[in-house]
């Protein structure tokens, strides 16, 4: 924890500074120092995992304004009348605690925000966002990465901010030592955060901090707490307090165990170890699992050896079941007859700065497949609203334009092996390695610029066009990438590479369909995967068809085979 500041412009009554952060950080009229900035952080972080070590959290009043600065001793944070805790008249249940500490971990990130950025992390604006439409109210607003608002903003404190502000909670940081462990191992805290870890773990907690590797001088034994992973909080009883576990352990009679003397005896006192608790299981009931555990053992090494016999003795890949590869489709399309797809002139429409679209009637139809996969059903009347769809999937080019008014990020190299160089060099082929909260963020932007209402599609209205459309840049006439937009055979409509090229992000979350008919649906209202629809250049294990469907997490943009078309609503 830092014991001063790093001194603010000349303005500042420095000397007497006993003021507020959000009063300093307006004084400051700048970012903070990537320096300053992370021991203003680690040392609120500090303060705050000692309340979380008492089952105590501060929820929404954990803000800059209840941060008090001085020249002469670490941050402190105001109580802003107790927070709740265990010594509140109705003790704090399991859950409310995990929740204020989700919470309290969701303003540290925003508090890192702003030290880092010098402004508040925007608010919500749901007019053009297609998520606020979709995906369930949160308590949480969403935080933005730091470097949109201010591009020096180092790598360290932008993974800081996104894994504790993060939406979803098997995402989020769950305790604050997370968060420390981001930090590079040179920094004074991760480092300290480490050593406390492995001293926890050697049961030797009298052993001194070490100095850190820059030479520094340690930090104040007095202001140390222990940022090493701790027991969940249980419920007493006898007290019906929340209390931690490791005390009810230390407090508990201890029995004596003899020593094991069989293999079963062996295995109790191996689960007995693991689960913590010293107690071993016993009867008939734990014989008869350890009987059928053995079993399933048995018949998973007999089935691999079978395997293997098949595999090398008997035939090779005549008499073995094994899983389709790209070769095998090539063979069986050659097979079959089927003709390699010459790719044809691209219109001049596909260079405009705008994604052209295409006019679409609505109406009624039936969608998903009883000869598909088993998310394909049931089959079911859905009806659609008049809207305009892209007439090619959103070019390089186009997303370019975004990521320069926005500075967001270019995406990374997708390093195809006759493509080189592929966001910059070939404007007009579709972008790839764009999270869904990529291709959300540009319909925002397009929104904003155009006056209009621009989003991803629908499942519904994407299934809706691609029906009847023929198969384009697949696996079998890709020849290993992505090609020009606009290059394949259109449907009926005039829509190109519905059916192949890229897996397009859609707005629903993914989930199974409702047997009833449907007007205008939009998925399931949660989830933790986005549906992608269309197949792609390469190969993947779903069949190339208008009923296909295919999840992904909206939050990686990894993934060299995924983009998206836009839609604009009509009215």
């Amino acid at each position: 924890m830092p014991t001063a500041l790093n001194p603010p412009p000349a303005t500042l009554d420095t000397p007497a500074m006993n003021k507020n952060l959000g009063d300093y950080l307006k004084d400051y009229g700048a970012p903070l120092p990537t320096q300053e900035a992370l021991d203003l952080f680690l040392g609120i972080a500090r303060i705050v995992n000692g309340m979380h070590e008492q089952f105590a959290f501060y929820g929404s009043e954990l803000r800059v304004e209840n941060i008090i600065l001085s020249a002469d001793q670490p941050p402190r944070v105001l109580d802003c009348g107790i927070p709740q805790s265990r010594l509140a008249a109705k003790s704090a249940t399991p859950s409310e605690v995990a929740q204020g500490i989700r919470q309290d971990i969701h303003q540290l990130g925003v508090i890192l925000y702003r030290l880092s950025t010098g402004q508040s992390p925007p608010e919500r604006r749901s007019t053009y966002n297609f998520r606020a439409d979709f995906d369930e109210a949160s308590d949480l607003p969403p935080v933005p990465d730091p470097r949109a608002a201010h591009p020096s903003v180092s790598p360290a404190i932008a993974r800081l901010v996104a894994k504790a502000t993060a939406r979803d909670e098997q995402t989020q940081a769950r305790r604050i030592s997370e968060l420390l462990l981001l930090l590079d191992a040179k920094t004074e805290l991760a480092a300290e955060s480490r050593a406390e870890s492995r001293r926890e773990a050697a049961d030797q907690p009298d052993v001194s901090a070490s100095e850190p590797p820059d030479g520094s001088a340690p930090a104040r034994r007095e202001a140390k707490v222990t940022l090493a992973k701790r027991s969940l909080p249980v419920v007493s009883e006898r007290t019906g307090f929340v209390i931690n576990e490791a005390a009810v352990k230390r407090d508990a009679p201890s029995s004596p165990q003899s020593s094991p003397t069989s293999l079963v005896d062996g295995i109790a006192q191996a689960f007995a170890d693991l689960s913590g608790t010293g107690e071993r299981p016993t009867g008939k009931g734990f014989k008869f699992f350890l009987v059928g555990v053995s079993c399933l053992l048995l018949l998973a090494v007999g089935s691999a050896a079978y395997r293997l016999v098949v595999k090398f003795r008997l035939g090779g890949d005549q008499g073995a079941a094994t899983r389709p590869n790209i070769e095998t489709l090539r063979r069986d399309a050659a097979a079959s007859n089927r003709p390699k797809l010459a790719p044809t002139a691209a219109p001049e429409d596909i260079a405009a700065p705008l994604p052209p679209l295409v006019a679409i009637k609505g109406g009624t139809f039936e969608m998903g497949s009883l000869d598909g996969q088993p998310d394909e059903q049931p089959v079911r009347r859905v009806t659609v609203s008049d809207f305009e769809i892209g007439k090619y999937e959103v070019t390089n080019a186009q997303y370019k334009a975004f990521c320069d008014a926005t500075r967001r990020p270019y995406p990374e190299e997708p390093n195809f092996a006759r493509l080189r160089n592929y966001f910059l060099d070939y404007p007009n082929h579709p972008v790839v390695r764009v999270s869904w909260d990529d291709a959300n963020a540009y319909c925002v932007w397009l929104s904003e610029r155009s006056g209009d209402l621009y989003r991803l599609p629908t499942e519904a209205e994407w299934e809706y066009v691609a029906r009847d459309s023929p198969i384009g840049w697949d696996s079998y006439n890709s020849g290993g990438a992505p090609h020009e937009v606009g290059t394949s055979v259109p449907n009926e409509l005039g829509i190109y590479d519905l059916m192949g090229n890229v897996w397009e992000w859609c707005a629903d979350w993914y989930g199974p369909y409702p047997p009833n008919p449907q007007v205008n649906p939009k998925g399931a209202p949660r989830g933790t995967h986005k549906v992608l629809r269309g197949c792609s250049w390469y190969f993947s294990t779903v069949p190339c068809r208008p009923t296909s469907r295919f999840r992904f997490d909206p939050t990686l943009n990894y993934w060299f085979n995924g983009g998206f078309r836009v839609v604009r609503a009509k009215g």
